[in-house]
């Protein structure tokens, strides 16, 4: 896993959406999503736990998509999507002052 990827994929970041991305999604390329905390249930098999991650609100399925949904566990289907801005960066990007 990327583990920079996922230090800077938190709670506030801002990602634009790149073509390849888009390409395999019903997402519109240039977007630019920001994440926000997601809820989710878990069950082990012995009993169930709600867990956080950060996510992103599918208004379709009326349910948090998490960033280990949107880009894979091992945040591998990133691909060419751009973090524009992250609470764990000190600097926003060009993008992000416009």
């Amino acid at each position: 896993m990327n583990k920079e990827l996922e230090r800077r994929l938190v709670v506030g970041a801002k990602v634009k959406l790149g073509k390849q991305y888009c390409a395999r999604t019903p997402k519109d390329s240039g977007t630019v999503i920001t994440l926000v905390n997601g809820d989710f249930y878990y069950d082990n098999g012995l009993y169930g736990t709600t867990q956080t991650a950060p996510a992103i609100w599918s208004e379709e399925q009326k349910e948090f998509d998490s960033i280990y949904h949107l880009f894979g566990n091992e945040l591998d289907g990133f691909l060419d999507c751009e973090i524009v801005w992250s609470p764990a960066d000190t600097q926003p990007t060009e993008d992000m002052r416009k």
